[in-house]
């Protein structure tokens, strides 16, 4: 197996939510001798070295300093975003009913229900937890699966296979346990059977236990950002299909930091991104509608001695590369696609476009694409959702204007986007890497 597709499977197993991937994402830079910088602190930036800023614990952007300022050669910016779609748990919501206790979703982004159902699901994310008077982050992960969302049996929805629509609220909390035989049952028989709602960070159950897991009192516990997940590792079939959870955008993620790692420093300053909430419109302090890469850009520019105006020149100088995935062509769906625009696994990366700049590619910087295709030896297919459809967003538009620079729109050909697994090819893994190498250098 190619180390860069072991890279992509091991990463996406030890990345559950966004906060875990920022937290390889860290390790993989440290590894490679970035530095860590605090958006509190004054910055003194060396040419050639590789800096990294975390903003609230699920974005990151890094960059290795350019051999000429800024204001001379730009940067070159490629971005991806750390989020999947899939279901958050209210922790403080317990519901008890006839025993069963289950856990209280909400979905996150839009994520396709029915393949959440019937499986183990983990849990994992992130909590805050007041310790000596200070607040610390504290990540994680169940490791073993925690709960189960049951479908009705058929017997009880003979149409289920018709088409059915679940409600979050009422059908699809998820089962996590059983609550006591000798519990006291409801005393009225009309309240038999009913849900119970439980309030309170400090009555939920499924607090107690991770505040077991990690050694702390459960009162200590001030806020979380906890999720489901799929537990099954990644899996390859044929050497060549690549089948795992989170691949939107977590395969846009990986390609990015193998290909930043393993370049030298260049005239121009070279910059990563990895934004969260992409999946909910990117409206957070570390999203890309934020000013999170712009306020890093323009600090970049400034420890570079710069003149009043060479922020502005550096923004006019400058490239950059968005990677999301493109819903690639599905025998069992051809009236779906454009025949002519949509793209196949395995025959190379999706160059996006869309006339209602939904990606951010256009008339100037897809000439970018192609040259950096060109450059890369390998042949991008050609990306455009029918007519009659209209694709989702990315964060290219978003970056392309608030920073003014051109921007390509290009991505993983996958297919079941937003399913809680997705599948791509490993061949087009390792030609998005090049790509991004041939973009950086």
């Amino acid at each position: 197996m190619e180390e860069a597709i072991k890279n992509l499977m091991d990463f996406v197993d030890a990345s559950p939510t966004p906060f875990q991937a920022i937290d390889n994402l860290i390790g993989i830079l440290e590894a490679h001798g970035a530095i860590k910088l605090d958006e509190r602190e004054l910055w003194q930036l060396e040419p050639g070295v590789s800096y990294y800023i975390v903003r609230g614990g699920s974005s990151l952007v890094t960059f290795r300093m350019g051999l000429k300022p800024p204001s001379e050669c730009g940067f070159l910016l490629a971005g991806a975003h750390t989020d999947s779609p899939g279901l958050k748990i209210r922790p403080e919501k317990e519901l008890q009913s006839r025993g069963y206790l289950r856990l209280a979703l909400e979905s996150y982004g839009s994520p396709i229900l029915s393949g959440w159902l019937d499986r183990p699901l983990g849990l994992a994310g992130a909590l805050a937890i007041q310790e000596n008077q200070e607040i610390h982050q504290r990540l994680y992960i169940s490791h073993e699966p925690i709960a189960v969302i049951p479908n009705l049996a058929i017997h009880l929805n003979r149409d289920i296979n018709k088409g059915f629509e679940y409600n979050l609220h009422q059908q699809l909390p998820a089962l996590f346990g059983l609550t006591s035989h000798k519990q006291k049952e409801p005393e009225a028989a009309s309240e038999f059977g009913k849900t119970k709602e439980i309030s309170g960070a400090f009555d939920s159950e499924i607090l107690v236990r991770i505040s077991q897991e990690l050694d702390v009192d459960p009162k200590a516990i001030i806020s979380s950002d906890l999720r489901l997940y799929d537990p099954e590792p990644t899996r390859i079939f044929d050497n060549s299909l690549i089948n795992a959870p989170r691949l939107d955008d977590l395969a846009g993620c990986a390609a990015l930091i193998e290909a930043f790692i393993s370049l030298h420093a260049q005239a121009s300053t070279q910059v990563a991104c990895f934004f969260d909430a992409e999946e909910i419109g990117s409206m957070t302090t570390g999203g890309a509608q934020s000013s999170y890469l712009r306020d890093i850009l323009a600090r970049i520019t400034l420890a570079s001695r710069s003149l009043g105006q060479d922020f502005y020149r550096a923004l006019a100088c400058s490239a950059c590369v968005s990677i999301d995935g493109a819903q690639a062509w599905h025998p069992g769906y051809p009236d779906k696609f454009d025949d002519f625009y949509t793209p196949l696994l395995g025959r190379g990366i999706a160059l996006k476009s869309n006339a209602n700049m939904n990606y951010a590619t256009d008339f100037t910087s897809q000439q970018i694409g192609i040259r950096v295709a060109s450059k890369a030896d390998i042949k991008p297919q050609i990306y455009m959702a029918r007519a009659d459809i209209q694709p989702g967003k990315t964060i290219g538009p978003i970056t392309a204007s608030r920073t003014g620079i051109p921007t390509v729109d290009v991505g993983h050909p996958l297919l079941a986007m937003h399913a809680i697994r997705e599948t791509i090819a490993a061949s087009d893994h390792l030609d998005m890497i090049a790509f991004l190498r041939a973009f950086y250098s």
